[in-house]
């Protein structure tokens, strides 16, 4: 399931090319190199890779899936992303990383690549990618559960070398919604934190994701409502 609506990315410098998605990809096919990857410690077959420049440097973003999950959908029980600075003379070094896991009771995960921001958003002439990928439900009849207000969901932003995650959990009932974030996220620049409720509202207008809009889309730093059975 790779759909979603498109949203504006910042263009990448002359050295980046474009890819067929809108995304930045890149022009440079050594850094999809077996050797490569195996000394960036990315050992999960590579399902996406972006390029981008600013104001520090540049920079390639892997998303990577496992894609084990037998059925329709290539579903995977790991994935990882991995940010990694390109220096001067060519080597890589690691900015930051995500590796997760589906629990046992669930039908896979994957990356929503659609959905993938590359871009400035407080205008200070850094990046701030952000990703966002989502945990599937079994269902009897079927290897995953689709539906909007099923399974969990996570977006992941690397803000200056550091990660913020927004998780949430959804439900056919109120109850059952929740939306939290890490510590860093009230920390943020109003505009980015503004950015990332807007997304989620956006999400949920278009019936992608059934978030909890107790808060109008605000997340919480810890559950505020009780489970629903």
């Amino acid at each position: 399931m790779k759909h979603l609506l498109p949203l504006l990315i910042l263009l990448p410098a002359l050295a980046f090319a474009q890819g067929q998605d809108s995304k930045t990809t890149c022009a440079d096919k050594r850094l999809l190199q077996a050797e490569t990857l195996k000394k960036s410690g990315i050992f999960l077959p590579v399902f996406k890779h972006y390029c981008y420049s600013d104001q520090s440097g540049n920079y390639v973003l892997y998303l990577a899936e496992k894609q084990d999950v037998k059925g329709e959908e290539k579903l995977s029980s790991t994935v990882e992303a991995h940010l990694l600075k390109i220096e001067a003379d060519q080597s890589l070094s690691s900015i930051a990383s995500i590796r997760d896991k589906a629990n046992a009771d669930e039908a896979g995960m994957e990356f929503w690549s659609k959905l993938t921001e590359i871009s400035d958003i407080d205008k200070d002439g850094s990046v701030e990618p952000i990703l966002v990928y989502r945990f599937y439900n079994k269902k009897e009849d079927r290897p995953a559960e689709q539906d909007a207000f099923s399974g969990r969901i996570k977006i992941v932003m690397f803000y200056k070398g550091s990660k913020m995650v927004i998780r949430a959990i959804t439900g056919t009932l109120d109850g059952e919604r929740e939306t939290t974030a890490t510590d860093n996220f009230f920390a943020l620049p109003v505009s980015v934190q503004k950015h990332l409720v807007k997304k989620m509202a956006n999400m949920y207008e278009d019936n992608l994701y059934g978030f909890d809009n107790s808060y109008q889309f605000k997340p919480v730093n810890k559950p505020v409502k009780p489970k629903t059975k």
